[in-house]
């Protein structure tokens, strides 16, 4: 069920002290001010960015700060409701642009799909694997836990190709090229 609020902020609230700014460095500044108190950075104007590399800001409500998620926020802000159950995917994998346009909402196995290839992938392509036994390079692409084999291939380029193929049949619009 999808809800105008986060972590039970309503909609109205979150619009009366927010709005989406594509000037800020992370898509959004405060309509209202706020005291900080002592060392406490709560408030500042364009939120903080976390070790996971998604911008924070600490939003008061109640007499607590919550700490909220910019991107829920301004996908929030244009749908005017999110489902707290789904995830929020950057369309171009960049979790600093929260371009409203570059947002959606996404199960984590299509936000899974989305992800760039791990770093210790040796081809440099999602779903392409050197397969040591056989001297060949594999196209492996997980969807929904089940395994999916596209076999062995003698050419990187043919097997990235057949990769890329399976990735937007099995994934649809979250299938990403690499």
């Amino acid at each position: 069920m999808k809800l105008p609020s986060i972590q039970g902020i309503p909609l109205e609230y979150i619009q009366s002290i927010l709005k989406i700014d594509l000037t800020s460095p992370s898509g959004l500044t405060w309509i209202k001010k706020f005291k900080t108190a002592g060392t406490l950075k709560a408030y500042k104007e364009k939120g903080v960015l976390t070790g996971k590399k998604y911008w924070v800001m600490k939003v008061p409500c109640n007499g607590k700060r919550h700490d909220l998620i910019v991107h829920r926020i301004i996908l929030l802000l244009k749908e005017k409701e999110l489902d707290p159950d789904k995830e929020v995917d950057h369309d171009d994998g960049n979790s600093l642009n929260n371009n409203p346009d570059n947002l959606r909402e996404s199960t984590h196995s299509e936000n899974m799909h989305n992800s760039k290839a791990p770093k210790n992938n040796t081809s440099g392509h999602k779903g392409v694997f050197w397969h040591k036994a056989s001297g060949k390079w594999e196209v492996r692409i997980r969807l929904n836990g089940k395994l999916y084999n596209f076999g062995l291939h003698e050419k990187l380029e043919d097997a990235v190709k057949v990769s890329i193929e399976a990735r937007k049949k099995l994934h649809g619009e979250f299938g990403r090229i690499k």
